[in-house]
């Protein structure tokens, strides 16, 4: 795979998004590869836990801007959108328990592929933001349903509206993040030890535990995944969309009025 990569060793199955030089930014490829490496890690009756972690200083800076620009021909319907969602349905409705491992930036598209799993670590130098609403679109990958369950309405509404930026610290809490550790060598630890805790139990209950849990947390995900896409469709061809870019390239507040 381009974008991914997957490692296996004493039951835990790493994903680990593998474009540092871009910060992980998510590019059509990924989009395409995320299924398929969910889909592998689920067949492979040697994983009991899944990571989903990240090669370089940062997690992932989002949707790579250069393959979903304003006017992008992957994304021209509902459908289009559809395909891009497909990954991250997969790992939210994941059978084997999932933890995310964050460092540096989780932004975005990342912010949606950490809210899919069960439990969420990082380090002290993480930073965490729903930033969609800065570019003129909404999040259509899942996070403002499955946070639903995880953050107090009124934050989840406050991060969703401003786009701001949340820290490590916030993060934790708030309950965005299950634990911070100030290395990631600390990290690392704290990860393996709660994957062997979870091995450690009785793999059946552990299934069964899990599939509650899927189903409480997918219930209208579906639904709410459809309508996203269709508002996105719209607003991926919008001057709002088009100006905010701009805007950020060009290093100016945005003007919306002169839309």
């Amino acid at each position: 795979m381009e974008t991914l990569e997957i490692e296996i060793n004493d039951g835990i199955g790493a994903l680990v998004l593998n474009r540092p030089a871009k910060l992980n930014a998510m590019n059509a490829t990924f989009f395409t590869e995320l299924p398929r490496a969910i889909e592998i890690l689920e067949a492979d009756t040697a994983v009991r836990v899944i990571v989903i972690r990240a090669n370089g200083p940062h997690f992932s800076a989002g949707l790579d801007l250069t393959d979903f620009a304003p006017g992008s021909q992957n994304i021209q319907s509902t459908n289009d959108i559809r395909s891009l969602q497909l990954g991250f349905i997969a790992l939210a409705t994941a059978q084997k328990p999932t933890l995310a491992v964050v460092n540096g930036y989780c932004i975005g598209g990342g912010l949606d592929l950490i809210a899919a799993c069960d439990l969420r670590l990082a380090t002290r130098s993480a930073i965490f933001s729903l930033r969609e609403v800065r570019i003129g679109i909404v999040a259509d990958l899942g996070s403002l349903t499955l946070l639903s369950g995880v953050l107090p309405q009124a934050i989840l509404a406050e991060m969703a509206l401003t786009g701001r930026d949340v820290d490590a610290v916030e993060a934790h809490t708030i309950g965005l993040v299950h634990s911070i550790w100030d290395t990631a060598e600390d990290l690392d630890r704290a990860v393996l030890e709660l994957g062997q805790q979870i091995q450690a139990n009785p793999p059946l209950a552990v299934q069964a535990t899990k599939r509650l849990l899927v189903q409480g947390r997918t219930q209208g995900l579906t639904q709410h995944l459809e309508l996203a896409a269709s508002y996105n469709v719209a607003l991926m061809r919008s001057n709002d969309m088009r100006e905010a870019l701009t805007a950020m390239k060009e290093r100016r507040p945005p003007n919306y009025h002169a839309n």
